[in-house]
């Protein structure tokens, strides 16, 4: 099955010789310069069948605003569940690591500081090299990421570090919570607006990383305080006095408890993603010029002299923003009763 586009009218072909036409015939950036541009969905259009009108009208340019629509909430929803799925991932172990092992759970030697310190620093520094000057790569951001994650936990967990234990302590907790004073002192929107700029290449990707190194740390925030109530009952202490291994007790036995609370900072933390990509988007920075996004049809329609350029994307923003809300909302009753 593959998609391609004809007389930019967008076409799903199953063989060569049997092709499905799409509902929508218009691609996000076709032009129809028969009807003209800025067109309203209730004026009158030069169409051969309803199947080519444009129900919800036509931007400045003459693009199709329901084909932009479609377009946008792609974007809308990839950059809202990955940046979220990022946050998860990188606040909630953080967080659980902190309140298990707390400020005197791990033992260290002195070359084990200096290994994790040189291993964190020219990672995070090849990292940000990377995105600033070649631009934000998925795939080389996540492997960096996770081979300096595992290098750092080699270098403190690994069994032939661990069978002596060193006469230094490792903080995990005090280091975590520094880090999140830390980011709490700066304002978000200005953080926000200083890293938008020093990207050269706008792309979506690198709004998901922003979104990532911004929120992580209220996932790490509530995952802490979480952990630290579930580490008093008897069945956690039960398991540490069985000898069952650190991973198991944090993964089968502490995030399955926690997860309901933490459902609730994902439903929320997508709407606020999806809200904050559409904001940069109505102001024009983070994203590439060419790409249609439910923020810039806004930002087209501000001057209220081509209403349904803010009507429908406005629509669309508040459904799925209060449709996520109802979803975290049904999470937080069912915690609190238990």
């Amino acid at each position: 099955m593959a998609p391609f586009l004809a007389n930019d009218k967008p076409i799903i072909c199953l063989s060569n010789d049997h092709c499905l036409k799409a509902i929508i015939p218009y691609s996000p950036s076709s032009t129809d310069l028969k009807d003209g541009a800025a067109l309203s969905p209730f004026e009158e259009q030069n169409i051969d069948s309803w199947r080519y009108r444009h129900l919800l009208g036509t931007d400045k340019i003459g693009r199709d605003v329901l084909a932009g629509m479609i377009h946008g909430t792609r974007i809308s929803l990839l950059i809202g569940f990955l940046s979220v799925f990022f946050t998860f991932l990188l606040g909630t172990s953080s967080g659980m690591l902190a309140a298990y092992y707390k400020d005197e759970g791990i033992k260290v030697h002195g070359y084990q500081i200096i290994l994790l310190a040189v291993t964190t620093f020219l990672g995070l520094f090849y990292l940000v090299y990377d995105a600033i000057f070649y631009g934000f790569n998925l795939w080389m951001f996540l492997w960096m990421v996770i081979m300096l994650f595992s290098i750092n936990m080699f270098w403190v967990l690994a069994p032939p570090f661990r069978k002596k234990p060193g006469k230094y302590t490792l903080p995990i907790d005090a280091i975590l919570m520094r880090i999140i004073e830390l980011r709490k002192s700066f304002p978000g929107i200005f953080l926000l607006l200083a890293m938008v700029s020093i990207f050269v290449v706008p792309s979506v990707w690198n709004i998901i990383f922003i979104i990532t190194l911004l929120g992580w740390t209220e996932f790490a925030r509530h995952a802490r305080a979480e952990t630290f109530s579930v580490m008093e009952t008897n069945y956690i202490k039960s398991a540490q006095i069985l000898g069952i291994s650190d991973f198991r007790i944090l993964t089968r036995h502490i995030l399955p408890v926690i997860m309901p609370t933490l459902a609730v900072l994902v439903c929320f933390g997508i709407s606020g993603a999806i809200l904050l990509e559409s904001t940069l988007s109505f102001l024009g920075i983070g994203l590439p010029v060419e790409m249609v996004t439910w923020g810039k049809m806004m930002a087209e329609g501000r001057q209220m002299q081509h209403w349904w350029l803010v009507v429908f994307p406005g629509l669309a923003i508040f459904t799925i923003i209060l449709s996520l809300n109802t979803v975290a909302d049904y999470f937080q009753n069912r915690t609190q009763n238990g």
